[in-house]
């Protein structure tokens, strides 16, 4: 018997796991009330949906660069009711671009990190917007699907460790709280489908693995893998490891004919469309002509997925919004040290099973007779297949390089962290360590969520205490009454943050920019809607104050010297700059302080 096999006594199992999933549910909530559109291709994600309501037909990928019309339907068939029911007129006035956005996407916090500009009218509880609350009951569809994946992850770690519940809770804490797949999972997404089918296509192999075929199973999987290559394209690299399922097993080549029928019955016909409309089967190479830069040449292709990797491994963990949302240093830290020592571990798992003797025939198996190192290998070409995907969509497209690619797998992905982590951990302490890792992994993803997600999102309150009190009134609209640092330095190559602090006078009757610049030089010119993006001064509250944090990189050529800074307020509507009065009522130039560039011999 295993060596915690006292663990299989946990009475609370069901409770346990279904707290998780609670919270799970939770966490995704949270990251979904997040301003509609903010997630990765979030809006044309919705205009498929619309599309396809409106004209009862799948949408034409060539008729629209970057609107995902060459996406697999099935994902949109399940959200279109919402859009039956919820009229959503205001689709194109809503949430408009922001023409800032991005402008620095490698730091944290709120400047410009919105892909489009939001009013009151998308607030909770929605009813001022049919396109908010129709997009908000779309991303709890995906919401559901999540948690299905998180249940049907807890299914298959069952049979890996029948006997070991603190092992498969574990790895469920860790799949539940994967801070992107938990993201993922409150967008409007065809990835959310992707990641279940996925999983539930693993389920259903390593169950076959265990009991055998039954005509029953194979028509089960045949559904699964059908739904799949109907949710997304790359539902296609099931192929390996189903293939290899089937052939590792004798018994089961008499059903293959059966599942692969029933998956080309339910599938088929999208990608016989696809090559009879655009000879293009399934249709991403279509969709790559129309992309603005096109797939990538073949001269780059191997040095742009060397040196993309990195943003694979950040995407994969916990980066948020149009990947313009990263969190803080010490998380990306923590991620690289779970990697690291779960990394070590299953080496030194694998060292130990290469050292003992093969097993008997008739030795008992996690998954069952007949699975003698064949659910490994299952597992592990699952895995490989997901890592390959990725590989090659980071060559042939230049918005591929993205870790969520890899997040089918993300069943696997969990029980790979529990089983290499659990290695360091003595037989006594594993139960403990199972909940502790997975209250860790849950404090991340709420640090992620209310520490950098949701703040990227919202105006910063003004401090306690100003460090260079100013005293400028636009008239009816706002008051500049300070800034930070009170004389800003800086060398040239490095990054500096400048805050200036607003309090509003009243809403003005069109949309303001505010801007930071420094005369008679382009050292510094950041225009911006008020809050760094992020509040309409149509929509300010008398009273309302806030700060503007401006991050802002000096040249590597900055020559060095002494340069005065400006701010104010303008209407680029009118083309019209608002004067700036200084505390007695006369007009100035409305000079906060100097920037210092200093020499860096």
């Amino acid at each position: 018997m295993n060596s915690d096999s006292a663990l299989t006594t946990f009475r609370h199992e069901r409770l346990v796991v279904a707290g998780i999933i609670a919270a799970f549910i939770a966490l995704s909530i949270g990251f979904s009330l997040a301003p509609i559109f903010e997630g990765l291709d979030e809006t044309a994600h919705y205009r498929f949906v619309r599309e396809l309501v409106a004209t009862g037909a799948l949408p034409d990928p060539t008729q629209l660069p970057k609107a995902q019309y060459h996406q697999a339907p099935l994902y949109y068939f399940l959200a279109a009711p919402v859009l039956m029911l919820i009229p959503d007129d205001d689709f194109k006035t809503i949430a408009p671009i922001n023409r800032s956005f991005g402008f620095d996407i490698a730091h944290t916090g709120n400047d410009n990190k919105n892909l489009r500009v939001h009013s009151r009218a998308e607030a909770f509880p929605y009813s001022a917007s049919g396109t908010a609350l129709a997009a908000h009951l779309m991303r709890l569809i995906s919401i559901a699907i999540g948690a299905g994946t998180v249940i049907a992850s807890y299914a298959i770690f069952r049979l890996l460790w029948p006997d070991r519940p603190a092992t498969r809770l574990l790895a469920l804490g860790l799949v539940a709280f994967w801070p992107q797949f938990v993201w993922m999972s409150s967008l409007i997404s065809n990835d959310n489908l992707i990641f279940l089918l996925a999983t539930l296509s693993l389920l259903l192999l390593l169950r076959q693995l265990r009991d055998g075929v039954t005509w029953q199973k194979a028509l089960l999987l045949g559904i699964v893998l059908g739904a799949a290559l109907l949710a997304k394209a790359n539902g296609v690299f099931l192929a390996f490891p189903v293939g290899v399922a089937f052939l590792l097993e004798r018994k089961a080549w008499k059903f293959a004919p059966l599942t692969l029928g029933v998956t080309l019955a339910i599938a088929g016909w999208w990608y016989v469309r696809n090559i009879l409309l655009y000879n293009d089967i399934s249709g991403m190479a279509v969709a790559l002509e129309a992309w603005q830069g096109g797939p990538i040449p073949a001269n780059q292709q191997w040095d742009a997925l060397l040196t993309r990797t990195p943003f694979v491994y950040q995407t994969f963990w916990a980066r948020f919004g149009n990947t313009s949302v990263p969190v803080g240093e010490g998380l990306y830290l923590f991620f690289d040290l779970l990697t690291l020592i779960a990394s070590v571990g299953l080496v030194a798992v694998a060292v130990r099973a290469a050292r003992k003797s093969p097993p008997r025939q008739d030795s008992p198996s996690p998954l069952g007779r007949g699975a003698r190192g064949e659910g490994a290998i299952v597992l592990a070409v699952f895995q490989l297949s997901w890592i390959g995907s990725v590989a090659y969509g980071s060559m042939i497209a230049w918005n591929a390089n993205q870790g969520r690619y890899l997040l089918p797998g993300v069943a696997v992905w969990g029980a790979m962290l529990a089983l290499g982590v659990e290695t360091w951990i003595p037989s006594a302490w594993r139960k403990r360590a199972a909940f502790s890792l997975s209250a860790v992994m849950a404090s991340v993803t709420a640090i992620s969520l209310f520490g950098y997600f949701l703040p990227a999102y919202r105006p910063l309150p003004l401090p306690l205490q100003i460090d260079a009190p100013l005293a400028y009134r636009y008239p009816d609209a706002a008051e500049l009454i300070g800034m930070s640092p009170a004389r800003p330095q800086a060398r040239p190559g490095e990054t500096i943050t400048i805050t200036l602090y607003w309090r509003a006078i009243q809403p003005t009757p069109s949309r303001l920019t505010a801007y930071l610049h420094t005369v008679d030089s382009n050292m510094v010119k950041r225009d911006s809607l008020p809050a760094t993006g992020n509040l309409l001064s149509t929509e300010w509250l008398p009273g309302q104050g806030w700060a503007e944090r401006y991050i802002i990189p000096i040249p590597d050529d900055a020559a060095p010297g002494v340069y005065t800074l400006i701010a104010g307020l303008y209407d680029p509507e009118a083309n019209f700059t608002l004067p700036a009065f200084d505390a007695s009522g006369s007009q100035q130039t409305p000079v906060i302080g100097e920037l210092v560039i200093v020499s860096d011999q």
